[in-house]
């Protein structure tokens, strides 16, 4: 019997099997890059990372995933998926799926990486301030910036801007739907004064803990 982990990011996919994770854009979804939130939003880039992705029963790791880091970056053409390869593992009736979302602290220390973490990849500011964890741009009317553009690049890995944020999500049964409400987190932000976040402050680590609580199981 195979278990399936279905994970929606606004309308976009994660499949889970005993072997592989897949990030997916729906194709009957208006909800694609570029992305019009409402008359006023619309998102011109989505990406994030996540870490150290593993599925918890019984205090066992059932399945892990093969890298440590991943790039999930809608930003591509909807045909194309954000795939996470993982070990074999038994079937999973109930357990706990945890990860980090951003880069866990430690490799930040350590400054530039390879694979999904190559700064030519867009994410990467200084070894002083280390990787963007969560990048989000688009145009609101609600702005007074150049062409009503907003950028909010969220990271920060030393104390007090830490901004990766461990997750764990309960699951149960052979399928679950687990949503990332981007409206969620749009809620969160004052456009007219939060239009611009380049560097770890304060309000990066605000939205951080608001993408967090973004994410749960249905």
């Amino acid at each position: 019997m195979r278990t399936s982990l279905l994970v929606l990011f606004g309308a976009t996919t994660l499949t889970f099997t005993k072997a592989q994770l897949n990030f997916s854009l729906s194709t009957d979804s208006s909800v694609s890059v570029p992305l019009r939130l409402d008359s006023q939003d619309s998102i011109s880039a989505l990406r994030f990372y996540i870490s150290n992705v593993r599925i918890e029963h019984e205090r066992k790791i059932v399945w892990s995933a093969e890298q440590e880091h991943y790039l999930i970056d809608f930003n591509q053409d909807h045909l194309q998926s954000n795939n996470i390869s993982g070990q074999e593992g038994s079937d999973l009736k109930e357990g706990v799926l945890k990860f980090v979302l951003g880069v866990d602290d430690n490799t930040s220390a350590q400054g530039i990486g390879e694979g999904p973490l190559d700064p030519i990849r867009g994410m990467y500011w200084t070894w002083q301030s280390g990787y963007i964890n969560f990048k989000l741009e688009g145009v609101s009317n609600q702005c007074r910036t150049r062409k009503n553009k907003f950028q909010l690049h969220l990271g920060g890995f030393q104390k007090p801007y830490r901004t990766a944020q461990n997750i764990e999500l309960k699951i149960s049964g052979e399928q679950k739907t687990v949503v990332f409400n981007l409206k969620k987190l749009m809620s969160t932000i004052n456009l007219k004064e939060d239009h611009t976040i380049m560097s770890p402050n304060e309000k990066a680590v605000f939205f951080m803990e608001s993408a967090k609580s973004c994410f749960y199981v249905q």
